[in-house]
């Protein structure tokens, strides 16, 4: 019966949008047999390991090949309906600056271990607090928006939105960080460019209201909130402020399981998203062992990359060799980036934990490099 629950839960968190998909058809894994696979297919799945029916195509649905059905499945099988594809009819580069690489060899030749004490210190723009309706949680949820020093609404800003650890809300990324710092110091110094910045509160359950610990049945309502930021968030965001858009103007980083987040974000929607960072961040995109329990993994590890034409613009890891929450998690992310062909620029500081001592650094050089590449 837990288990029941437990997958109950999974595939409410896993909610899609049920109308263009379709159309990304992998009719290999067409289940209900209509010639393309959509929501009806992960439906029948999730309905086949709730109940055991037996009208399923079970080689069909088998995705990662080890002859059984699982929620692993279920899992890959909205990766897919949720993964860009490009129409063959009208094929676009989305890359229309300088290459991911050659803009993140730049970075890393500039990158700085010591932040500026001015820069600590700094004031400036404004804090608003909103709350919009998620779908996906079936309830209003809060998120903090930061406008820049001379923000001006008659102009139009890129967009960073920053994810905070597990059972954080929309407050934790305010302070010990020094984003706000960073950000309103080097806006005013001219080193970085006036943005606004999105303060989230990723817990996406629509049966509860805080995550209750560090488990297994709580990761899925994490990873929900991917759809929660893209179907709901942004777009209000988007009605509310004068943003721009494109994955040259939008931003996601985070810390701890809001860095694990903003890896699974930026690989599943590359096509939204450029500009990737993760301080610290908690193992679990990927199946991996902790001191907490083992984590199934979101997607395999094959599948965590970013391939063309979505490379990019900047992918920002940092782990503190201190870090006792997460241990090696950052660089195992990094190595695995590295075998998977994405480049990234994976920072390891001496002596820093899991807080601000390996997360200002940063953040600080990923908010000086958003946006220009």
């Amino acid at each position: 019966m837990h288990m029941k629950k437990g997958l109950a839960a999974l595939f409410a968190a896993m909610t899609l949008t049920a109308a263009p998909l379709s159309v990304w058809a992998d009719v290999s894994h067409d289940l209900d047999g209509n010639g393309a696979l959509d929501k009806s297919d992960c439906t029948l799945l999730c309905d086949y390991l709730l109940t055991n029916r037996q009208d399923i195509a079970s080689q069909q649905a088998d995705w990662d090949g080890d002859y059984a059905l699982t929620a692993k499945d279920l899992t890959l099988m909205k990766r897919e309906l949720l993964k860009p594809k490009q129409d063959p009819q009208n094929p676009q580069d989305p890359q229309t600056h300088v290459s991911g690489s050659e803009y993140m060899a730049q970075v890393r030749s500039n990158y700085v271990t010591e932040v500026p004490q001015d820069i600590l210190n700094a004031k400036g723009g404004e804090l608003q607090h909103i709350t919009y309706f998620s779908t996906k949680a079936n309830k209003e949820k809060g998120s903090f928006v930061w406008l820049p020093p001379g923000f001006d609404a008659s102009q139009k800003y890129p967009v960073f939105y920053v994810n905070h650890g597990i059972q954080g809300s929309e407050y934790s990324m305010l302070g010990d960080f020094k984003i706000l710092e960073s950000a309103a110091g080097l806006i005013q110094k001219g080193e970085a460019v006036p943005m606004i910045i999105v303060f989230t509160f990723m817990y996406t359950n629509p049966n509860k209201d805080n995550c209750s610990g560090i488990t297994a049945d709580e990761e899925p309502f994490y990873d929900a909130f991917l759809e929660d930021l893209t179907d709901c968030l942004m777009p209000y965001i988007a009605e509310h402020y004068p943003v721009k858009t494109g994955r040259e103007n939008t931003a996601v980083g985070g810390f701890s399981m809001g860095g694990r987040e903003s890896l699974y974000i930026g690989v599943s929607r590359p096509d939204v998203f450029g500009y990737i960072a993760a301080t610290s961040p908690a193992p679990g995109v990927t199946p991996a062992v902790d001191q907490f329990f083992a984590h199934p993994g979101s997607m395999s590890e094959d599948q965590f990359r970013i391939d063309a034409p979505y490379e990019p613009y900047l992918l920002m890891i940092a782990g503190g060799t201190a870090d006792g929450m997460v241990n090696v998690s950052p660089e195992n992310y990094s190595k695995l980036l590295t075998k998977n062909g994405t480049d990234h620029i994976f920072i390891s500081v001496p002596g820093g934990g899991h807080d601000g001592s390996t997360g200002i650094p940063l953040f600080y050089n990923f908010i000086r490099a958003l946006f220009k590449a």
